[in-house]
């Protein structure tokens, strides 16, 4: 078995509580901030429209503006969420804690939002669909075609290439990553459940939702981490270069 557990989940967090794991998470806790804020913004107005105006006054964190405004700054920061999960890949994978790689910006930018874009559509359609005929076979697709987004991100495939790869990649350590994602999974959900409910019962106001702003992001960037570590794991136990194609690969020169 390549891929070991243990030592995914202790260097994702060494990875993760670096200067530039600390940076990324400035920047989605921002991101997410602004999120909250224009969402809320959105159900406020919403609410004030159809007549509910005590529920709108009971929303934190809203302001008076234009849902058009809200509902295109919404968009702008799904934008930019896209974009900060590039470059988290391209600095957890090759493991970078002091500096962010070269290119890690910069290359190939609107190739990889595309088809992480796309490719993050067919992934989720797979597992959905899996879910809805049986369990299991939703289980399998979200497991096996896991690693989309570092073969998109950084090796500049597309995600048709890329989920042929991470279907090999993942092949005699499947129950390995299911294990490793299924304690990420309940740990963010039992530590995010009870931070939350203590902070619904000790916060009020604009602060109610803090544990939200700052429980998420940080989930979600150590599932990213653990990802990168489990696919650098895998992909140097595969015996290969980390830029060597397959035989049926195709970069990210078309969609």
């Amino acid at each position: 078995m390549a891929l070991q557990i243990g030592s995914a989940l202790e260097e994702a967090g060494y990875r993760l509580f670096s200067r530039t794991g600390a940076i990324l998470l400035v920047a989605f806790f921002a991101l997410m901030a602004s999120f909250q804020v224009l969402f809320n913004s959105i159900l406020a107005t919403t609410y004030t429209r159809m007549g509910y105006g005590e529920i709108a006054a009971a929303l934190p964190l809203t302001f008076d503006i234009p849902l058009t405004v809200a509902g295109a700054g919404i968009a702008v920061t799904s934008v930019v969420s896209l974009y900060l999960t590039v470059v988290s890949f391209r600095t957890f994978v090759p493991g970078a804690r002091e500096s962010f790689p070269e290119g890690a910006f910069t290359r190939n930018v609107p190739l990889a939002l595309v088809n992480v874009f796309v490719g993050g559509i067919v992934y989720s359609l797979l597992v959905f669909i899996g879910s809805i005929l049986f369990l299991i076979p939703g289980i399998f697709a979200y497991v096996v075609f896991i690693f989309m987004m570092p073969y998109v991100i950084v090796e500049d495939r597309n995600f048709v290439a890329a989920l042929k790869e991470s279907y090999r990649l993942t092949k005699g350590d499947r129950l390995a990553l299911f294990g490793l994602l299924l304690i990420v999974g309940a740990a963010a959900a039992v530590v995010g459940g009870i931070i939350g409910f203590i902070g619904s019962l000790a916060l009020s106001g604009p602060v109610s939702q803090l544990p939200t702003i700052v429980i998420q992001p940080l989930a979600s960037l150590y599932g990213t981490a653990i990802i990168a570590v489990a696919f650098e794991q895998l992909r140097t136990a595969d015996g290969r270069p980390p830029s060597a194609p397959s035989e049926d690969d195709t970069t990210m020169t078309a969609l």
